[in-house]
């Protein structure tokens, strides 16, 4: 963005230059700074901002006191803003012949908010209802049936009930999505003793093929914030997500314990395609056979439930496929 230079040392003229310059910005939806790059502090934002701050007006003041940045992967950085995880695009610009950027946190695209994901749940629920009852039926008559003597009849019969006993799986996996709330804790978030010793308990249920491919690095000298239950549940949903990606089988998963605010899972194979990449956290996406594609969407439910997030860090074939679990900073 480049705004035009001026050249006065008149107060009063820039006063109405900053506020024209908020009024340019006031039709962006997102949160959006401008920072003075020589000073690093708070020339003007837009009214999300400022309604974000309540009655502190943020100008004038450090943006790193105001915004949380995570550095992480092919996003370089994140942003923790009003309780939200977002993508920072900044973008420099002369103004009143000094160097200033524009920081604009952008919500990821890929990642759908609260109140879609709260319909697509609102119509797993019907679908649900209204298919329990007449599969349940249909299981009921097929016990009958099944005391049938010609043993062709019997085969068919038992490919029939397998065909059912998946259709109810394939439900029961549905309801996680729907009851996702069952999975949270209504205590406030607790500081967890050791990812490591998390994450090693969680392995156990594991096959030992599994097992022998993880590894697990701690950078972090601090302990991680967060509801234990809530976070092994989430840690579980991601190391699922690494175990049955189709193409890295047998290639290694390291587990990464980057800060007291970020947990990374990454796994080998071929990189996510940007057309999934786009819609990954939606229920019913996936690349993976015989899967429902509702894991990432739930651990999104219950992250987002503690002001946390899941976002894809990385996605290449030089440095894997990286999920990230990144939780609220308790300064922010």
């Amino acid at each position: 963005m480049e705004i035009g230079l001026i050249s006065t040392g008149d107060q009063v003229m820039k006063k109405r230059t900053i506020t024209s310059l908020r009024s340019i910005l006031s039709d962006v939806t997102d949160p959006v700074f401008i920072v003075e790059n020589e000073t690093d502090l708070i020339t003007a934002t837009n009214e999300v901002v400022l309604a974000a701050c309540g009655s502190f007006n943020p100008s004038g003041e450090k943006l790193e006191n105001i915004v949380h940045f995570e550095t992480s992967g092919i996003k370089k950085n994140l942003a923790f803003f009003n309780k939200r995880w977002l993508v920072p695009e900044p973008a420099e610009f002369y103004w009143n012949n000094k160097l200033y950027t524009k920081v604009v946190l952008k919500q990821p695209s890929s990642i759908p908010d609260s109140q879609t994901l709260f319909m697509i749940r609102n119509m797993i629920a019907v679908l649900v209802h209204r298919l329990r009852s007449p599969m349940t039926g249909m299981q009921g008559y097929l016990e009958k049936v099944e005391e049938v003597k010609n043993e062709e009849d019997q085969r068919k019969l038992a490919k029939v009930g397998e065909g059912l006993d998946y259709l109810f799986e394939i439900m029961d996996e549905l309801e996680l999505l729907h009851h996702a709330e069952a999975f949270v804790d209504d205590s406030p978030a607790a500081t967890t003793s050791s990812v490591v010793h998390l994450v090693n308990d969680l392995l156990l249920s594991y096959p030992a093929s599994f097992r022998n491919r993880v590894t697990i690095h701690d950078h972090s000298d601090s302990k991680f914030a967060f509801n234990p239950a809530e976070l092994s549940r989430i840690l579980s949903l991601l190391l699922n997500n690494a175990a049955e990606h189709p193409s890295a089988k047998d290639d290694p998963v390291i587990v990464t314990i980057r800060s007291n605010r970020q947990i990374s899972i990454t796994n080998a194979g071929n990189p996510i395609p940007e057309d999934v990449v786009d819609s990954l956290y939606f229920p019913f996406v996936t690349t993976k056979a015989n899967n429902m594609g509702i894991g990432l969407s739930l651990a999104q439910l219950m992250a987002e439930r503690r002001n946390a997030a899941i976002m894809l860090t990385e996605n290449s074939l030089e440095k894997g496929i990286t999920f990230s679990l990144l939780c609220s900073p308790v300064d922010h």
